[in-house]
């Protein structure tokens, strides 16, 4: 298969299967989250029951195993902790304007840890992995990644970060608390209608979908957040005019979040020297 062809076809199994993460998501956001809602400790018990799957699956891989089936239900596992934890992260939310602070920081923070953060080594130590053909012990930062099938491939594929979906889970769920419609397929519709569609795709997952591309295109990795932040704050904003109407409070926490990163910037460049 000519090259540029089997990019095609790995990118439209990628978008097939984030299609399918959404799904998800949204079966979770209309069965599962309601249940749990505000209550604290539901939350947490079900954050520790996943867990602790987590760490039982994790076991037989540290100690060698390679199976697509512990990959595909460790990943599943890792999805639905993402949505719990993203929306639960959305409960403080009071305005739809505060979508752009919590874009701004979390976008800041992802390309300081990329570029000069922790981020950094993880991914060497992946690509090391990955690049002398899954020999040797299993990194940990492996376990949090969401893997995919990929033609030529035995084994399931890193694509992104388990933090990646938990924006994406996060935006989606704020969206949903404010009553405005995040799907692909209803942004082009009335502001006032409601998304009756049971197809749902975020927009968000634009964004994920246009960062793995980016990377793939140019053998690079890229922090996924800034492009998920952007696709998402710039569809929202157009469309919901009460998410650009910025205040007072979401200047400041810029601002600070700003200063803070240029500082952590500073101390890790000066480390370096």
């Amino acid at each position: 298969m000519p090259e540029t062809a089997r990019a095609g076809f790995d990118y439209i199994i990628i978008v097939g299967l984030i299609a399918c993460l959404a799904w998800m998501t949204r079966i979770y956001q209309t069965r599962i989250e309601p249940a749990i809602g505000t209550d604290t400790v539901r939350r947490l018990s079900w954050m520790g029951a996943l867990t602790l799957i987590l760490v039982i699956l994790y076991l037989p891989v540290q100690a060698g195993l390679k199976s697509n089936f512990i990959t595909i239900l460790s990943t599943a596992t890792l999805v639905l902790f993402a949505c719990v934890a993203g929306h639960w992260l959305v409960i403080p939310l009071k305005r739809p304007a505060e979508f752009i602070p919590i874009g701004f920081t979390v976008a800041l923070s992802d390309m300081f840890s990329v570029f000069m953060g922790p981020t950094r080594k993880f991914a060497e130590n992946i690509s090391d992995y990955y690049r002398e053909g899954m020999t040797g012990p299993v990194p940990v930062v492996d376990f949090f990644l969401v893997k995919m099938p990929m033609p030529g491939n035995d084994y399931f594929l890193p694509v992104f970060g388990i933090t990646d979906w938990v924006v994406v889970a996060l935006l989606s769920a704020g969206a949903r608390r404010f009553g405005i419609s995040d799907s692909i397929f209803s942004l082009a519709g009335s502001k006032q209608a409601k998304n009756r569609s049971r197809i749902f795709f975020p927009v968000a997952g634009i964004g994920l979908v246009l960062s793995i591309m980016a990377a793939r295109s140019m053998n690079l990795y890229l922090p996924a957040l800034p492009f998920i932040v952007i696709v998402f704050l710039s569809a929202m904003a157009a469309k919901y005019p009460a998410v650009r109407k910025l205040g007072a409070e979401e200047i400041r926490a810029m601002v600070f979040i700003s200063a803070l990163i240029g500082l952590l910037m500073a101390v890790f460049a000066l480390m370096k020297k």
